[in-house]
């Protein structure tokens, strides 16, 4: 499990591993998008890519993710809500 190397601290508050991964990976990836990219959109991205990714450096999964969608990222300021689409499942895997 990725660990951050010093305690990540907001608010007077230690961050877990977890809530760490999650801060690190959306500073990086809302980074990559210039700042233009639904918060929305974006919290399901990581809650669907972090149980995938809980070893790898949270920048790092950012920047995969990033290139692997390329254009097809939701604007921030779009007017219809994006959501995710619900991961398929591949044959034999329960």
């Amino acid at each position: 499990m990725w660990k951050p190397e010093n305690p990540i601290v907001i608010a007077g508050s230690a961050l877990s591993d977890q809530e760490a991964w999650w801060h690190e990976f959306t500073d990086e990836f809302h980074e990559l998008c210039g700042g233009k990219v639904d918060g929305e959109w974006l919290t399901g991205l990581v809650a669907m890519l972090y149980p995938l990714n809980i070893d790898r450096e949270p920048r790092e999964a950012a920047e995969v993710a990033f290139m692997t969608l390329g254009y097809e990222l939701p604007d921030y300021e779009s007017e219809e809500p994006f959501t995710p689409p619900a991961p398929r499942r591949r044959p034999g895997l329960h």
